[in-house]
């Protein structure tokens, strides 16, 4: 569609182990994401989930498969201004808010140096007032550009990893697990910097996570990922509402309620599948943008 910012179609991500063997990470992954738009991705640990984010971003070379960004397939070679352009305008934030930060640089060096790299053409004081106005963005007042990150606490932290990319004014973020690592109360406190961001600069973002409960809050749609296969994707609202695949009905009865009594009484949905029931299985379309994989396990 011409409004998407990012195609991913048929991603296989696989690495080798020993001569013989390779790990099936992703397995035939398709999904798109609009322009503005934040797309869920959702899975349990190991599901695939961060490495689909490092393939769209290249961190991996995808063994199989097309990433399209902006209209533009961004697999395989691709020129330096291509390359230059590519970094300013994806940009990904990452789950360990301590070891993504040099522990040598200052807050503002660390903020700063996308813009060295990639807009010599600024002045120092441009550059400075740049990195001033972030830190007011994400909620850090001017003392921190001269703090050192083992000075911050996590939140802190994280929010100048936010800074770091939102200074680049990307056209599409990659948040990977980007509020596990924080104390609750600070995860909303990030999630709605995140949204307010987004609001502000008409980004789309890849939302990466495991906490269903979160995910409905920040996203319009929703990818569910399992044994790296999408088993069932669609708007928000659809796959909260009208659930099909076992799965994802197993990590929805996960989510814990507030009352206690309810909570004791909840029924748990226990689906364990094997990667031979996801292969060669195509998504069935429902409407409304609603799809999930026709692997035999749901009706």
């Amino acid at each position: 569609m011409a409004n998407n910012i990012l195609e991913v179609h048929h991603l296989k991500q696989y690495f080798p182990i020993g001569k013989k063997k390779v790990v099936k990470a992703v397995d035939d992954v398709s999904f798109n994401i609009a322009s503005g738009e934040t797309f869920g991705l959702v899975g349990e640990s190991g599901s695939g989930k961060t490495t689909i984010g490092r393939s769209i971003i290249r961190l991996y070379k995808p063994t199989y498969g097309e990433v399209i960004f902006e209209g533009k397939q961004i697999g395989g070679t691709l020129d330096k201004k291509r390359t230059s352009k590519l970094r300013k305008d994806m940009q990904m934030i990452f789950q360990d808010p301590m070891s993504s930060l040099n522990p040598r640089k200052k807050v503002g060096d660390i903020i700063k140096l996308g813009l060295d790299i990639h807009y010599p053409e600024l002045s120092k004081e441009e550059k400075q007032e740049r990195v001033l106005k972030m830190l007011k963005v994400v909620g850090l007042d001017s003392s921190f550009i001269n703090r050192y990150p083992q000075e911050l606490s996590g939140g802190q932290r994280q929010r100048v990893g936010i800074a770091r990319v939102v200074i680049m004014q990307p056209r599409l973020i990659i948040a990977d697990e980007a509020i596990s690592a924080l104390d609750v109360s600070v995860q909303a406190q990030v999630v709605n910097l995140l949204q307010h961001i987004q609001e502000e600069t008409g980004s789309a973002m890849l939302f990466i996570a495991h906490d269903l409960a979160m995910v409905k809050h920040i996203s319009s749609h929703i990818g569910v990922i399992h044994l790296g296969h999408i088993v069932e994707s669609g708007p928000t609202d659809e796959i909260f509402d009208h659930p099909k695949h076992p799965y994802t009905k197993s990590l929805l009865t996960a989510i814990p309620i507030t009352d206690p009594i309810a909570e004791q009484k909840k029924q748990l949905s226990d689906y364990h599948a094997h990667r031979h029931q996801y292969v060669n299985k195509t998504m069935v379309d429902l409407g409304n943008g609603h799809m999930v994989l026709d692997d035999g396990s749901w009706s």
